[in-house]
């Protein structure tokens, strides 16, 4: 669902996906998992919109 949200929904900004899914991980799991999730998800946010992540004024293109 959240990979879904990253790659379609591009009305929500990637870091709320993240931030909404990594909650939802701590809701169900105490360990490792929410950072499993919070790392899975900030990479595949990273290549499907590098320009949400760009430093501001920075132009790569």
């Amino acid at each position: 669902a959240g990979a879904y949200e990253i790659l379609v929904r591009s009305d929500v900004p990637a870091r709320v996906v993240i931030s909404e899914y990594v909650d939802i991980a701590h809701a169900f799991f105490c360990e490792e998992e929410p950072k499993v999730v919070n790392g899975i998800l900030d990479r595949l946010s990273h290549k499907a919109r590098p320009q949400e992540f760009a430093a501001p004024g920075r132009s790569d293109g």
